[in-house]
């Protein structure tokens, strides 16, 4: 059965790949990510606190916190990601 199916090409499998690490490493898709990790974060701490102040000023500091850490450490790493595609 398994030989009705062709296995795709490389040039083909390269192509989608690159494609899906674009998508991947864009600024809008990191911080809408970062977005909703915040939010679930604060709004599972909630109850523990009783206070939408709190919740509110947990959601802030891990958002600018984890924003900070992309921009320090992770953006680094995407250039050093990027050098080894063999992209420019």
């Amino acid at each position: 059965m398994r030989f009705i199916y062709k296995r795709p090409k490389m040039k083909d499998v390269s192509a989608e790949l690159d494609t899906l690490m674009d998508v991947m490493l864009s600024k809008i898709f990191i911080f809408i990510d970062l977005f909703l990790i915040c939010l679930s974060l604060s709004l599972l701490l909630l109850p523990v606190y009783h206070s939408i102040e709190i919740s509110l000023l947990i959601f802030i500091s891990s958002y600018l916190f984890f924003t900070c850490l992309y921009f320090l450490v992770f953006k680094k790493s995407k250039k050093n990601l990027i050098g080894l595609n063999g992209k420019k």
